[in-house]
């Protein structure tokens, strides 16, 4: 007898079985008690949540001669020929979603069962269905024979037309518990003579994110030659790493122990953990965290409100990363952000050492203070640079530049080994250049303000790195859009670009005593002959 995976052979085939959906089971059973049966149903939820099982377990039920409680007999007839039934019909709207597979359903619900009470659809995956094949199915959706009844499942419930909708009674599926799947996957263990501890289900519980088919796959792929289930072995197999590993972690961060931190933290790379286990464990971790530090004994440097930063950081992290961009860079930046040391932290310390050795080594280049940026240029100047350096850049801006300091670019960003100016500039690209100008867009909103803010360190290492002087620029998508569209309607009116020096605009900057000096900087800077018409 050929092998069946765990997930198959512990499907569940009644109400009883059916894991984590209890508010879902007790209205159904009910309204087949009464007889109350709807003639069009739609499941939704998290994959692996049993909106499937739950289809067949209704179909089965709503069939069976003699139901009991409003459950299947699985003794009767109906119950035995189920599985085979030809009046079950089980389509994957995945692979078949046009409106000819449709039409077919239209055409063939005339027909009565052959021998059970209603001929069931179970439309899987229902939100794939294309949108001439969702209107096909509305009219019949609506007002089916009586002894038709539609059951649709979707994971993404976002996608079902509100049509489709509003003709169905809606159900929506939960993640299931990490405490029912572990109850779950302890049975089965036992069944199937499976040696386990309770640290390696309990991982494999919280791996499989609310999912039992996730859950009981992860368990079947690891649970082979007798190998008892413990936290090291899911955390090899799987790519996973423990609590205790995840705290040790944010110890060292408490600790401001740099040299443990970087190590655990390699450790995690090195075993190819996915991104989202890690934010996520980091969240569960540093809820728990939280909770200790609002007691009134703990032992942590972080306080509640450092907790709530970071996990923030953390939630808002994983909704934009972008795959080009190195995760754990990312991670490992917002958690140095953490490190201690009598208020100031250790990250700042980093960079003011880097700024010094910069500033030693910029002293020592022939010309290097002209066209560069104080460290600490305020907002209202760095707008002005800004402005400035866009102008230059568009003088002779080229595509042959452009695609040598893309380039160049990517290879800097890609050797980078200076973590803090990495994790800035990683999601930068840049998109017009010159001769000595290049103006780059970050595409997370307002981080050009703390990349501008480092400008004279990041002009240094890449300059350093293609060993010539560019004068770099960053902005954000709303304004390089701005300054594009200025720039294609300056071509078209045929107007010339022509430079404009900023060490003006930067001694200026230095002498400022009153609003009155602020506007002269902006007449200088918008004076209408810095532009000339051929």
């Amino acid at each position: 007898m050929s092998y069946k995976v765990l997930y198959r052979k512990y499907r569940p085939n009644n109400f009883d079985l059916l894991i984590g959906q209890n508010h879902i089971v007790t209205i159904l059973q009910n309204s087949i008690k009464e007889n109350k049966i709807a003639h069009a149903y739609l499941f939704s939820g998290p994959r692996g949540t049993g909106k499937t099982s739950t289809a067949r377990i209704l179909a089965k039920s709503i069939n069976c001669l003699n139901p009991k409680n409003g459950m299947a007999c699985d003794l009767c007839d109906n119950c035995r020929d189920f599985s085979s039934s030809p009046d079950i019909i089980e389509i994957d709207a995945a692979s078949n979603n046009g409106v000819d597979e449709i039409r077919e359903i239209i055409n063939n619900i005339k027909i009565m069962p052959t021998h059970l009470k209603y001929k069931v659809y179970i439309i899987d995956e229902v939100h794939m269905l294309s949108q001439s094949a969702f209107n096909a199915l509305l009219l019949t959706l609506e007002e089916p024979p009586e002894h038709v009844v539609f059951i649709l499942a979707t994971t993404n419930i976002e996608s079902v037309p509100i049509t489709i909708l509003s003709r169905c009674q809606r159900y929506d599926f939960k993640k299931i518990s990490a405490a029912e799947i572990k109850n779950q996957l302890k049975y089965v263990c036992d069944n199937e003579n499976i040696l386990y501890e309770e640290e390696g289900l309990n991982e494999i519980a919280i791996l499989s994110d609310g999912g039992l088919r996730d859950a009981l796959s992860i368990l079947d792929q690891i649970s082979k030659d007798n190998t008892k289930i413990t936290l090291s072995l899911v955390s090899k197999e799987i790519g996973s790493v423990s609590n205790k590993k995840i705290l040790e972690l944010l110890k060292a961060v408490d600790e401001t122990n740099l040299e443990k931190f970087d190590k655990i933290f390699n450790e995690f790379q090195t075993i190819n953990l996915s991104y989202k286990v890690l934010i996520k464990k980091l969240v569960y971790v540093l809820a728990d965290i939280a909770v200790e530090i609002l007691s009134s004994d703990n032992s942590w440097k972080f306080s509640y409100d450092d907790c709530k930063k970071m996990i923030l950081s953390f939630n808002d992290l994983i909704n934009k990363i972008n795959v080009n961009v190195d995760a754990y860079l990312l991670i490992k930046i917002i958690l140095l952000e953490y490190f201690k040391n009598d208020g100031t932290s250790k990250i700042e310390k980093v960079q003011v050492k880097n700024s010094e050795e910069l500033n030693e080594k910029a002293n020592k280049m022939e010309n290097f203070n002209e066209n560069t940026l104080n460290d600490k240029l305020s907002n209202h100047l760095y707008e002005k640079i800004a402005d400035i350096r866009i102008n230059n850049c568009f003088v002779n801006a080229s595509k042959v530049f452009l695609n040598e300091i893309q380039k160049n670019w990517e290879d800097f960003v890609r050797n980078l080994d200076v973590a803090v100016i990495k994790g800035l500039v990683s999601d930068s690209e840049v998109v017009t250049a010159s001769d000595e100008y290049a103006i780059l867009v970050t595409s997370i909103n307002h981080q050009e303000l703390e990349i501008n803010e480092k400008l004279n360190e990041i002009e240094e290492y890449f300059n350093k790195y293609i060993n010539k002087k560019y004068n770099l620029i960053f902005i954000g998508e709303e304004k390089w859009q701005i300054e594009k569209k200025k720039y294609i309607d300056n071509l078209q009116k045929k107007y010339k670009y022509v430079y404009i020096s900023e060490n003006n605009l930067i001694n200026q900057e230095k002498n400022i005593k009153d609003d009155n000096d602020l506007t002269s900087i902006a007449n200088e800077l918008f004076d209408k002959n810095k532009i000339e018409i051929e």
